[in-house]
C-alpha cells in the first residue's frame, strides 16, 4: 500500500470540522502524490473554481498551495514536508503524519551524514594538497640554509607528509597556527 492509499483509508472514517471534512472529500476524490523524491501531493480538478476554493481552504491554514493546468485540468499541490504535515494534520490523519515526520527524520539525517561526510572529504583532500605541495617546495630548497625552528618544521614535514597541522603542532611541540605560519614561510622561500 502507498502513502497516498494508506491516508486514505485513516481519512475515511474521521470526525470534524466542516472544513476539515470538505478536504478530506476532496482528498478521497482527487489526490495523488508521493514520498519518494521530496513530499509532494496534489489534487486534480474538472474546473478552474474547483481547484481555487482548495486553494483558499488550504492557504487559510498557511500551507501554501500552488495551481496550476495540466492536460485540461487543474492541479493545486502541495510540495514542502512542512505543508504536507500541515494537511495531514487537518484531515486528522495522524498515522500517516507520524509515517511522514518519521521520513523527513531520517532523510534530515541522511542529509546531514552526507554534508559532514562531503565535508570531511574535501577536508581530507584539501590537507594532501596541501601537504603535497609543502613537501614539494621542501625538496626545492637547502633545508639546512633554514633557520632551526623552520628547518625542523620543514624536517617533521618530510618525516610525516600525512600528517595534519594539529598533528605536527604535536610533534614539534608547538601550536597549530605556529606550524601553519611556518610552512607558509617554507614555501614562499
Amino acid at each position: 500500500m502507498n502513502f497516498i492509499d494508506s491516508i486514505r483509508e485513516e481519512i475515511q472514517t474521521q470526525e470534524g470540522s466542516e472544513v476539515a471534512r470538505f478536504v478530506v472529500d476532496t482528498f478521497l476524490r482527487c489526490a495523488s502524490g508521493s514520498m519518494k523524491s521530496g513530499y509532494h501531493i496534489e489534487f486534480s480538478f474538472d474546473t478552474y473554481e474547483e481547484s481555487v476554493e482548495l486553494s483558499e481552504i488550504l492557504a487559510m491554514f498557511e500551507m501554501l498551495p500552488k495551481l496550476m493546468g495540466r492536460n485540461g485540468k487543474f492541479i493545486v499541490y502541495l510540495k514542502s514536508g512542512e505543508c504536507v504535515c500541515s494537511l495531514l494534520a487537518l484531515m486528522g490523519a495522524t498515522n500517516s503524519l507520524m509515517m511522514l515526520h518519521n521520513e523527513i527524520a531520517l532523510r534530515d539525517v541522511r542529509n546531514n551524514s552526507n554534508r559532514r561526510a562531503n565535508c570531511d572529504t574535501a577536508n581530507i583532500a584539501k590537507q594532501i594538497e596541501a601537504a603535497a605541495t609543502q613537501v614539494e617546495a621542501i625538496r626545492k630548497i637547502n633545508v639546512s640554509s633554514l633557520s632551526e625552528k623552520l628547518r625542523e618544521t620543514a624536517q617533521a614535514r618530510l618525516a610525516h607528509p600525512e600528517a595534519s597541522y594539529e598533528e605536527l603542532a604535536q610533534i614539534l611541540g608547538i601550536t597549530k597556527s605556529g606550524v601553519v605560519n611556518r610552512l607558509r614561510k617554507i614555501t614562499e622561500i
